[in-house]
């Protein structure tokens, strides 16, 4: 019958798919392990790099708390005196006066005007302590934005000292995910030529769990198994594995793992190996967050971009190696994150074209602050406290000289900082070459990445096509179906 021939065409394509999917899938956990090697090499660089980096970093934040000490002794504060309403009068022109704290963020808007050439509250109007009004703009937003404002400084961090921090910026592109850890353990093992087992020289429990479905790969002698070879089965038995280096006293009779693989050994792997060489082999398996994926495990949709889109960010130790590239920042841009259409930069900005978004380790930021701290009368002003003059001068008391420990504290912490700063300067040299290698180990471990991901796209191609014959058999098997067809 037609539709039972059909139905069998149907399972004959998905039996077909099903072999596909499982190859891939076991070289998706190869691929994976085969870029384990740049890994390593990639995390090396780059914590000897983030290293050199923190050093420089941390002195600046032990200058910028040898600064918080003086504020906390108060012969510093970071508090100073802000208009935030302004009335004409007839005889005196009244001034509301808000007490404010230093802050790098910048500072809240007010929506009065408070002078004729001052805009909308588009300023902070610093009342100094001779009682001379200088704008600042609110935040580095709209330094630029404010035109021909009398007594105008454009720098939103005023009461601040501040350096450039440096960090690793990272570039990653959705092909450069990483699946997860497929490495199981690593061993030495024996194995005879044409054999189908491999004797694990270690003992049972000593670390290592194997299974079934576990992919065994030789490292070095692949000629042992030059293809997919799979654990089929386990057993135990007794070994003798003095041999095996640290094996330790008692190894004569050891429990050990006797692997059966469903592929025969090409090569023989002898303990040692008549160099005095050991093989060593290494267990794969999915990733604990695929085990249970099924044929789907692994797939993403055929027509997902490898390349766009683009996220840069400063590294961590938690995205330390991860990413397409990686490069020193110490520009002092303070946005750590960002993500682009990076193809977007191809095209001219008048049609449509994007500039790659600034991205930055930020900065450090030290509270110099003040020798006088605002008064309302006789009593010290608090943050967000008010008052209202109609005279901007006497609003402020002096204090009190730092001591000689404190002002050495700051003295010294700059002087290390700038030594610091200056060693890493002058190791340019070897921060370029580490960084030119951190990025060609990367190079060779993106074309890994896009093997994976053009593998995994396939997948997910191969798993639609089989939920079409799995919809289309149920279709044929329907009896308004099959008894049009028969």
């Amino acid at each position: 019958m037609l539709s039972t021939e059909l139905v069998n065409r149907a399972q004959e394509d998905i039996d077909f798919k099903v072999m596909n999917i499982e190859k891939l899938q076991d070289q998706i956990v190869e691929f994976d392990d085969q870029k384990s090697l740049y890994d390593e090499g990639i995390v090396r660089i780059e914590l000897e790099l983030l290293n050199r980096l923190d050093v420089v970093n941390k002195s600046f934040d032990a200058v910028s708390e040898a600064y918080d000490a003086a504020i906390a002794s108060d012969c510093k504060s970071d508090l100073f005196w802000r208009i935030v309403d302004f009335t004409s009068g007839i005889e005196d022109d009244e001034y509301t006066l808000e007490c404010t704290r230093l802050n790098p963020g910048g500072y809240s808007l007010t929506d009065t005007n408070i002078d004729s050439n001052a805009g909308i509250g588009s300023t902070v109007a610093y009342v100094g302590v001779t009682g001379i009004v200088t704008y600042y703009p609110a935040s580095q937003t709209y330094g630029n934005e404010i035109e021909e404002i009398n007594d105008f400084v454009n720098n939103p961090y005023f009461g601040f000292d501040r350096r450039n921090r440096y960090g690793l910026k990272i570039y990653s592109e959705p092909y450069d995910k990483d699946i997860g850890d497929t490495l199981i353990g690593e061993f030495i093992g024996t194995c005879s030529i044409g054999s189908t087992e491999v004797t694990v020289m270690q003992p049972v429990g000593s670390g290592l769990t194997f299974g079934v479905g576990q992919i065994v790969v030789s490292a070095g002698k692949t000629a042992i198994f030059p293809n997919n070879a799979k654990i089929v089965g386990i057993s135990t038995a007794l070994k003798d594995i003095r041999s095996i280096p640290s094996s330790g006293i008692g190894s004569t009779a050891v429990t050990v793992n006797i692997l059966s693989m469903d592929t025969n050994c090409g090569a023989p792997a002898s303990a040692p190996e008549s160099d005095g060489s050991f093989v060593e082999f290494r267990a794969l398996d999915d990733p604990i967050a695929f085990r249970f994926g099924g044929r789907k495990r692994y797939d993403i949709p055929f027509n997902q971009d490898p390349f766009t889109p683009q996220t840069i960010s400063i590294a961590n130790t938690s995205t330390l190696g991860t990413g397409i590239s990686a490069y020193i920042d110490n520009s002092g841009v303070n946005v750590k994150f960002a993500t682009w259409n990076s193809a977007l930069k191809f095209l001219p900005l008048e049609h449509g074209g994007k500039v790659e978004p600034e991205v930055g380790a930020g900065q450090k930021f030290y509270r110099i602050g003040f020798g006088h701290a605002p008064v309302d009368g006789l009593t010290r002003a608090t943050e967000g406290d008010r008052i209202t003059v109609t005279d901007l001068t006497g609003n402020y008391t002096s204090l009190s000289n730092c001591s000689s420990d404190i002002e050495n504290q700051i003295t010294n912490a700059l002087g290390i900082s700038s030594t610091k700063e200056t060693a890493l300067t002058a190791q340019n040299s070897d921060n370029v070459i580490l960084e030119q290698s951190n990025n060609a180990l990367r190079t060779e471990r993106n074309r890994i990445q896009l093997g994976i991901h053009g593998t995994r796209k396939i997948l997910g191609q191969l798993n639609e096509e089989m939920d079409e014959l799995e919809s289309l058999q149920v279709l044929i098997n329907n009896t308004t179906v099959s008894d049009v067809v028969q």
